[in-house]
């Protein structure tokens, strides 16, 4: 499905926005972890459910699944394992990214295409209506603003540069190098201090460059190891 481009700063916004709908309406201060699960079932009134997809569907690699006629968001089943609380609450988060900002662009495809449902799939995470998902996500789970805050006590108020793969200090003494081999390190001890504990140190990661707090100056990419968790 195509969609009209959207800057970061909009997309930003609208998370913003929902974020604060659901403060008003509790008359709680939302403070990490995120509640996503009841902003989806509470504000927004959306049923949320687990399937598995391959069986439901006839396809692979399907992590969710947005239904904007019924009202309803499924997660693949194999995300509710507790190792995978991270990835799961993400994928949620980014269900409900395209309830906020594609839900018009579906009703108009199934006027006249009788499609209902916006299907995730890994193989498609670089169109622009997943990217856009994937950012609104990110804003959701980790705001700016106790971001900023957690990386500030945790590696100063100072933008972290990485001009090193590898670290140059081996010293156990030093508690984070800025290195792109020590990038999981940074995002864990962001993680903890502003306790964003639904959240994936990649996903983590990525939103500490998205806000340009972290910044690579290698040849590396800071690509996710496959024998570390979340």
């Amino acid at each position: 499905m195509k969609v009209p481009w959207l800057s970061r700063n909009a997309i930003a916004d609208k998370a913003s926005d929902l974020l604060l709908g659901y403060e008003t309406m509790t008359g709680e201060k939302i403070h990490p972890p995120v509640p996503v699960e009841k902003i989806i079932e509470k504000y927004l009134g959306i049923r949320l459910g687990h399937v598995n997809f391959e069986n439901r569907l006839g396809m692979k690699g399907v992590l969710g699944a947005t239904y904007v006629k019924a009202k309803l968001i499924l997660i693949d089943e194999t995300l509710a394992q507790r190792e995978k609380t991270g990835r799961a609450c993400f994928t949620c988060a980014h269900e409900t990214g395209h309830w906020v900002l594609h839900r018009q662009y579906v009703q108009e495809a199934q006027r006249t295409e009788g499609k209902e449902v916006i299907i995730c799939r890994e193989v498609d995470s670089k169109q622009p209506i997943e990217w856009q998902a994937d950012y609104f996500a990110g804003c959701l789970l980790m705001p700016e603003k106790p971001l900023r805050e957690a990386f500030n006590a945790v590696c100063g108020a100072d933008v972290l540069y990485m001009e090193n793969i590898r670290s140059t200090v081996k010293s156990s003494a030093v508690l984070i190098e800025s290195c792109v081999e020590n990038w999981p390190m940074i995002a864990e001890a962001t993680m903890e201090a502003g306790r964003f504990e639904n959240v994936s140190k990649q996903a983590m990661i990525i939103r500490l460059q998205d806000l340009g707090l972290l910044v690579n100056l290698t040849s590396e990419k800071l690509g996710w190891r496959k024998n570390s968790r979340n």
